[in-house]
């Protein structure tokens, strides 16, 4: 092992260089924090369809060693069925998996590096390993309470029946993660508690970048309410669904001309479905963007971990109306930095609040970005990051050859 610089492979299935949304901006920010520790190597690895690299020697301004497409599991012979109802052990949780070559690639770079890092156990279960060496695990969406909040929303009695038994398969496989690696990553201290509060799993807060100055808004009017977020992510496609169906015809009655404003990847086909809605699309200028608007919305009712979008409207000084479940992970209060709320109804009186009350307004977006600054900025990662890579070496060092 170099002490002094040690060599750090990182595992993600995300590509780097894409537009940025939640996943991809945690990932490259704490792969960055890693190279004030050591040099960074990347391994992209996943579905072939997210990403195509072409022979490309970079990703995201760090070396790439190798692109690792997954092939998919199309069928389970009979004894599988039973290992993915039963058995912890069980690696193709996603049906997704590298091919046996590939899988040597990467273990030897394993064994060459110091220190693995891995984005998501959809990546380490594919490379078909249970004990990854020297490793950390970072697990931004804990998979059970995926299943958890969308089974809360399903009616059929057969869907809501099969997505229980997929919960309850995920539960049994998160009691021996903690035996898997050496080190585990979650958002928040609730998310730490419901993988077992072990010794071994720390909390590294998702965030965003501080801005070089103060931010200065400037709401348009008519007022603007916005959404940030990529649409091929099924939660946030079914929140904004929610919003547009039952919440924005109730803001509409109260303030005709206002405004609904989605950005993100794929937002321009739902601007299509309601009045007074503008699909954008990506943005490369989202600080432009949300310097207009008068609100910003997390009509979540389904996901995992904690949004990056609460602490991006934050870091910008933009109200927020969320669901509990949208700010999840986040010390916040209701009324002081944000405003809560998760029945339709209740969601649009809080909207109209917003906009109908700027002073009060102000002042949460003002006590959410003393706390943007205290505790969700990317920099603040780097201290936690490092006690983490410097336990595991540590660790790893004192184990006999």
């Amino acid at each position: 092992m170099n002490a002094a610089r040690p060599k750090i492979l990182c595992l993600t299935s995300h590509d780097l260089d894409l537009p940025e949304y939640g996943a991809v901006i945690r990932v490259r920010s704490i792969f960055r924090a890693l190279q004030q520790t050591g040099d960074v190597r990347i391994v992209l690895a996943g579905a072939p369809e997210t990403f195509a690299r072409n022979g490309a020697s970079s990703i995201g301004g760090f070396e790439l060693l190798e692109t690792v497409p997954f092939h998919r599991v199309k069928k389970f012979s009979v004894a599988e069925l039973w290992r993915n109802e039963f058995d912890p052990r069980f690696l193709k949780t996603h049906k997704l998996q590298a091919a046996a070559g590939d899988r040597e690639k990467i273990l030897r770079h394993a064994a060459e590096s110091d220190l693995v890092w891995i984005h998501s156990l959809r990546t380490a279960n594919g490379l078909g390993l249970f004990r990854w060496p020297h490793s950390v695990l970072d697990v931004d969406d804990v998979p059970s309470d995926l299943a958890a909040t969308s089974l809360a929303g399903i009616k059929n009695p057969f869907r809501k029946l099969r997505d229980f038994q997929r919960l309850l398969r995920w539960r049994n496989r998160e009691k021996a993660i903690a035996e898997r690696f050496d080190a585990i990553c979650v958002c928040s201290e609730p998310d730490r508690r419901k993988l077992g509060g072990s010794k071994n799993i720390f909390v590294v807060p998702n965030g965003f970048a501080a801005p070089k100055n103060v931010p200065r808004r400037n709401p348009a009017a008519p007022p603007r309410v916005g959404f940030i977020g990529t649409m091929r992510y099924a939660p946030n496609r079914d929140g904004v669904g929610w919003f547009l169906k039952s919440i924005w015809p109730l803001v509409l009655r109260q303030i005709p001309d206002a405004r609904l404003r989605l950005v993100g990847a794929g937002s321009e086909e739902m601007g299509k479905l309601c009045l007074n809605v503008d699909g954008l699309g990506w943005l490369a200028d989202v600080e432009s963007e949300m310097a207009g608007w008068s609100l910003a919305i997390v009509p979540l009712l389904a996901g995992g971990g904690t949004r990056i979008k609460i602490a991006e409207a934050f870091s910008r000084k933009c109200p927020v109306v969320s669901t509990k479940l949208g700010a999840y992970g986040y010390d916040v209060s209701d009324g002081r930095e944000l405003l809560l709320a998760d029945a339709p109804k209740e969601f649009a009186e809080k909207c109209l609040r917003i906009l109908t009350q700027p002073d009060e307004a102000r002042t949460m977006a003002e006590n959410a970005w003393q706390k943007f600054l205290a505790n969700w900025t990317w920099d603040s990662i780097n201290a936690p990051v490092a006690k983490i890579v410097e336990g595991v070496l540590r660790k790893n060092a004192a184990l006999p050859a």
